[in-house]
């Protein structure tokens, strides 16, 4: 059975980048404090609790793809997309989500049982994407970004806010493997 992810259409491609138009989805999402790595598996694991039956009529979710991670500004900025800060690093606050199946909306998802858990629904929008393989930490993801904003600039496209890391597999699959992205709302 194929996992779902959000929907979108490839407009534009350039080697290992991509321009896309995403159709409108909704989000679970929870902040976690910590660094890069250890806010993403905190988070995912409130969230897979959501999933699995911790919600208050205990039914289970499909799991999709990807989780993702952007780093949290001390202000809230309300976007279409999520966003990142340009430094990734230890003492921040991340939010993690999950794309929620296509099927709910924000009337008819379960309650959460865990209140930390928001929804939102995320609009039509247009991303710069760069896919890539490998262990994604700190590290990595810095210079992923700068690779992107390289890109966009050298493209000339405006970046709307800041960053977001998307993955597409489980921790047990090698790095080499791992199907990775690095987005930014144009």
């Amino acid at each position: 059975m194929a996992i779902e992810s959000p929907e979108y259409r490839t407009v534009y491609k350039d080697n290992k980048f991509e321009i896309r138009e995403y159709e409108e989805y909704v989000l679970a999402e929870v902040e976690i404090g910590g660094d890069f790595g250890s806010a993403l598996q905190k988070g995912f694991r409130v969230l897979a609790g959501y999933i699995f039956g911790g919600n208050v009529s205990r039914d289970r979710i499909d799991m999709t793809v990807p989780v993702t991670e952007q780093a949290v500004s001390g202000e809230k900025i309300d976007m279409t997309a999520p966003v990142i800060s340009s430094s990734i690093d230890e003492g921040k606050k991340y939010r993690i989500a999950f794309t929620m199946p296509s099927k709910y909306t924000l009337e008819n998802l379960p309650e959460p049982a865990d209140k930390t858990i928001s929804f939102r629904k995320v609009g039509k929008h247009r991303v710069a994407a760069l896919r890539f393989s490998g262990n994604l930490n700190g590290k990595s993801a810095m210079r992923k970004v700068n690779e992107l904003e390289t890109w966009l600039v050298e493209n000339k496209y405006s970046r709307k806010g800041g960053f977001v890391f998307a993955q597409y597999n489980p921790p047990w699959i090698p790095g080499i493997f791992r199907r990775n992205e690095v987005l930014a709302e144009v």
